[in-house]
């Protein structure tokens, strides 16, 4: 049995909580970021922006996720 398994696991645990949370994070900055378009009207606000920041944190999740590996 592995002495460091333990360990390992509570690693990959803790990698994975963190990739969970950026996520989330970056999730959550979207949403504020439509709803905030959508209230407000404003001529900024397309359909292209948005779709861009969901792009960005598609590009982050994975290079966190390779990174994590």
């Amino acid at each position: 049995v592995c002495i460091y398994c333990n360990r390992l696991n509570q690693m990959k645990r803790a990698a994975f909580n963190l990739v969970a949370g950026v996520i989330a994070v970056q999730l959550l900055i979207v949403a504020g970021v439509l709803i905030g378009c959508f209230k407000t009207q404003a001529e900024k606000c397309t359909g292209d922006r948005a779709g861009e920041l969901m792009m960005y944190i598609a590009a982050q999740s994975f290079a966190l996720y390779a990174s994590e590996k």
